[in-house]
């Protein structure tokens, strides 16, 4: 099994370019930038708000420490050149006409066609000033659950009801996955009062760097998360949500602590309400628990 340093490797993407147009969306509505890069290096589309960060004219791209990068080294080319996504790497955009300068965070993932051959590139660019507003807007109308750092319950539904609405108009697919925490009472009685809120904090940090950068997590309850996966069948999604289960499997705890495990019922939206996928994904969930816990639950019929 992985140690609790492994980063688990991404659903190899295959999306074809239409797909692409509905992630850039879908990260549109979430004020985040995509542009999708040909595997010639070449542009081939970007959504608005990249175009928003990006500008009109040509832009220098800077390294953390403010120095500017060479070509070899923008993200989109380390994947070009290695086949291997890019994560989360600090960077600045700067015009020099205006000598303005917009920091952001980048990740940056290959997308392959069925016979293995990389066709497509897709940088991904969070603005941080904007995640910074958002931060400091949380008082007034709260997004994220503040232990955890996931999305708050509230709102990982809204995002849910946006992704089937996305799913009836263009025919795409996605998954949806329920886990909870085996057990979490355990922790408590091993390690007083401050055990429960630091295991749910750990989780919640393994699902965020451990998933697609445009997966939705969401805490669901006391001891759940709530896992939105775009663009996915659920025999691809179970591949990454098993991987992440041993990771928490195997994370290291002291001795005295019990075993951290996690499980999980994951469904895929076939026309379903909100409502109703929910229901299916809770009583999956309620299957992997009665069945002894540290698995998933998925309907076999899907596959």
């Amino acid at each position: 099994m992985p140690d609790s340093q492994t980063r688990l490797p991404l659903v190899d993407l295959r999306a074809d370019d239409l797909e692409i147009e509905h992630y850039a969306a879908l990260l549109d509505s979430l004020g985040i930038g995509l542009l999708s890069f040909a595997a010639d290096g070449s542009v081939h589309l970007r959504n608005s708000r990249a175009s928003d960060l990006l500008g009109d004219t040509p832009t220098i791209w800077e390294d953390e420490n403010g120095q500017q990068l060479t070509d070899d080294q923008r993200l989109e080319m380390q994947v070009l050149h290695t086949r291997q996504a890019v994560h989360q790497r600090a960077m600045g955009i700067r015009n020099p006409p205006s000598g303005t300068q917009t920091w952001c965070k980048g990740s940056a993932f290959p997308v392959f066609s069925d016979d293995g051959k990389l066709r497509r590139v897709l940088l991904i660019l969070a603005d941080l000033r904007q995640h910074g507003r958002m931060a400091s807007d949380r008082q007034q109308l709260p997004t994220h659950d503040p232990l955890t750092e996931v999305f708050n319950q509230r709102y990982i539904q809204l995002l849910l009801d946006d992704e089937v609405r996305r799913a009836r108009r263009y025919g795409t697919p996605f998954a949806l996955a329920l886990m909870a925490i085996d057990r979490l009472g355990d922790f408590s009685q091993a390690d007083a009062i401050h055990a429960e809120p630091r295991v749910l904090a750990k989780v919640g940090q393994l699902m965020c760097e451990n998933l697609r950068q445009f997966d939705m997590i969401g805490r669901f309850g006391s001891d759940q998360f709530l896992l939105i996966l775009p663009n996915v069948r659920v025999s691809e999604a179970m591949f990454g949500l098993e991987r992440l289960r041993e990771l928490v499997e195997a994370s290291h705890w002291t001795g005295s602590e019990p075993l951290l495990t996690i499980s999980g019922g994951v469904t895929e939206y076939t026309g379903e309400d909100t409502p109703v996928l929910i229901e299916h994904v809770a009583s999956l969930l309620t299957a992997a628990c009665e069945a002894g816990h540290n698995r998933l639950c998925v309907n076999m019929d899907m596959f």
